[in-house]
């Protein structure tokens, strides 16, 4: 087992109707894997739900999809997020409720995902609020971060 499954083992959802459950549901979805060439109606579904919560998403063919996993995939694989990722301009609000002056680290093309753990880690310890990140070129949130 390579390590990416090792690392997603728990994390993983598998098929269309779960992963479109696990959206519907409010889960954390850190990236979907799709595989290429797949065209039902159940899969222009899914692909709305991505697009409407605008979750990341790849077309990979099937042999990096049987990498990633050896379960009955169905063609779709999502990873659940062990983070819970908000909207700043809906997180904002309820840090000046609190009578607080937000604390926010911005961060851009932060790729080395060591780094970003030890980034993440020292955010932890000092006290900031939030953290900004953007959703494409930057370091996966994973066992290694």
């Amino acid at each position: 087992m390579n390590n990416f499954q090792e690392d997603y083992k728990q994390e993983m959802t598998y098929g269309i109707h779960p992963v479109m459950e696990a959206i519907s549901a409010g889960k954390e979805i850190e990236k979907v894997y799709i595989q290429r060439g797949l065209q039902s109606q159940g899969f222009k579904e899914l692909m709305a739900l991505i697009k409407e919560f605008n979750i990341v998403y790849q077309f990979v063919p099937v042999e990096k999809m049987n990498r990633i996993s050896r379960k009955n995939h169905q063609g779709i694989i999502a990873i659940i997020s062990p983070i819970v990722f908000y909207q700043i301009e809906n997180f904002l609000p309820g840090v000046y409720e609190a009578g607080r002056t937000p604390f926010v680290l911005i961060l851009d093309k932060i790729t080395d995902v060591r780094n970003f753990g030890a980034i993440l880690r020292t955010a932890e310890c000092t006290g900031v609020d939030a953290v900004v990140i953007p959703t494409k070129n930057a370091a996966q949130l994973n066992a290694d971060t």
